[in-house]
């Protein structure tokens, strides 16, 4: 059986930073009228919205006519029925409505050909891509965190760690130079260097000792030796998405390996949630 559960961490370390700003960690209802409800006030996420309303909606993205014919479902509605019950246990109670748009046209986009690559995978099986910015946390910032969807992503929130420690705070990050200052709460690194605690400083190599993931850059991740270790390539064995270099470790017939696409079929362990 597959378990599908959000994974950001390796995601959000990579990916682009939002542009500098100071979100409202609080706002007042009463500023809003009716016509203001469809919109966003700046640098605030939309109002959440009840997950069974999203996943109707994600459901029906990604039951296309092709995904029903090559998974065998019955028809359309079935395959939505169980696709909502999936999105239900994969997403939040409250998602952003800011960010859902984005969301279900990307899930519509890589359901379409049923052929899942690369980050269509993230997207439909790890709540990754623009589908990340839907959640809405309950830290904010300065408040502890260990990973990404600790925080508030829909506000901008990241979980940035400094020097070895595995706990961090939920920041909106600032990017730094390598070589330069990181030692406020919401500076972080450019790719290919991590904070010490003082300054941003190269990864490490393959073999070097490490306590954090973050310490072994992009390419790499801390094993339960505590050396940087190269994600494995397609095909190769895992145990988690973090040791992949695609970031999906799969189940296939039992045995768990790092993926960048699966195609769709009745045997397909995806397709039990889409018939």
């Amino acid at each position: 059986m597959w378990t599908y559960r959000p994974w950001f961490a390796c995601c959000l370390l990579l990916a682009a930073c939002p542009r500098p700003g100071h979100p409202h960690d609080h706002f007042d209802d009463d500023r809003y009228d009716d016509r203001d409800r469809d919109r966003d006030p700046p640098n605030v996420a939309g109002r959440p919205a009840p997950r069974a309303d999203f996943c109707t909606q994600w459901a029906a993205a990604a039951c296309s006519e092709a995904v029903v014919s090559a998974c065998q479902a019955s028809d359309a509605s079935e395959c939505r029925q169980t696709q909502a019950e999936f999105c239900q246990a994969l997403s939040p109670d409250d998602t952003s409505s800011s960010a859902r748009d984005a969301c279900i046209s990307a899930v519509a986009a890589a359901y379409r050909d049923a052929d899942l690559r690369g980050d269509e995978l993230a997207l439909v099986l790890r709540f990754g891509g623009p589908c990340a910015r839907l959640l809405v946390g309950s830290s904010q910032a300065g408040d502890p965190c260990s990973e990404s969807q600790d925080c508030d992503a829909a506000r901008g929130y990241t979980c940035i760690k400094k020097a070895t420690s595995n706990e961090g705070t939920c920041q909106i990050p600032q990017l730094v130079d390598p070589g330069r200052d990181c030692q406020a709460a919401a500076k972080t690194c450019s790719e290919g260097f991590f904070c010490d605690g003082e300054n941003c400083i190269e990864t490490l190599s393959e073999g070097d000792s490490c306590t954090i993931h973050e310490q072994c850059g992009a390419d790499g991740f801390c094993n339960d030796a505590g050396q940087c270790e190269a994600r494995h390539k397609v095909n190769d064995s895992c145990r988690s998405d973090l040791e992949c270099v695609r970031g999906i470790c799969a189940d296939f017939e039992g045995r768990q390996v790092c993926t960048d696409r699966i195609v769709l079929s009745r045997a397909d362990p995806i397709c039990t949630n889409l018939r």
